[in-house]
């Protein structure tokens, strides 16, 4: 990504390639020949990093989660391949542009993950987007795959143990006008708006755990943990 260090660069190369188990971890589809890889690349990511992060202590999104690797770089990383093109919805227009990441500003700020998940929505206008909360460090592409084959309706996540998952999902950009309606009613519940519009739920994978977000001090080391697991295997 155009900002980044070249190490930082390296780093972000190591993350999409490998698994914790130092495998590939290129879906399927893409390794087979592409099936799905045309309409699915040509889909846009939306990364969620307008929160506030009062409990970390610093802005999430630029969180170092490995040696001159913000936080919001890696999970663009991690979950590309399948998705190339990658845009955060932050406090600002612009805010994370010099990590390289696009940078739409919330159209409805102050009103959580919904008002993200809005605007992306409001630019998208029509077709599939993917949305992800920048904190995501454990996600895997294949995982994006996973809900892309399952998608329909108007939107399609995981559910986990009973829990909806909804910061890490595909929506329609169709769903612009509803979301803005929700807003504009009060409303700032993604999982009441999911259930209003008949969100497709697909059981979690393998290797999903609810509320693995980074809030504190103590997830990011976690976070960090991880993220070096998954550098020293790929080496």
């Amino acid at each position: 990504m155009a900002g980044q260090p070249h190490s930082a660069r390296l780093a972000l190369e190591d993350a999409r390639r490998a698994d914790p188990s130092g495998q590939e971890r290129r879906p399927a589809a893409l390794r087979s020949g592409g099936r799905l890889a045309s309409p699915l690349r040509e889909c846009r990511g939306y990364v969620l990093a307008g929160g506030l992060a009062r409990r970390l202590g610093q802005d999430k999104a630029r969180a170092e989660i490995a040696p001159g690797v913000a936080l919001i770089n890696w999970v663009c990383g991690r979950l590309s391949p399948p998705i190339t093109s990658w845009t955060a919805v932050g406090a600002r227009a612009g805010q994370f542009e010099d990590l390289g990441v696009p940078t739409l500003g919330d159209r409805w700020p102050g009103q959580g993950p919904l008002g993200g998940i809005a605007t992306a929505a409001n630019e998208a206008q029509a077709g599939w987007f993917f949305v992800t909360s920048c904190d995501a460090a454990w996600a895997r592409g294949r995982w994006v795959e996973l809900l892309w084959e399952q998608r329909q309706g108007p939107a399609v996540v995981f559910e986990h143990e009973g829990i909806v998952e909804p910061l890490f999902g595909w929506y329609r950009g169709e769903l612009a006008e509803p979301l803005a309606q929700a807003l504009e009613a009060g409303h700032r519940s993604v999982w009441r708006f999911l259930n209003e519009v008949g969100a497709t739920r697909v059981a979690a994978p393998r290797g999903w755990v609810s509320g693995q977000g980074i809030n504190d001090p103590q997830d990011l080391t976690r976070a960090q943990t991880f993220a070096q697991k998954i550098l020293r295997a790929d080496r």
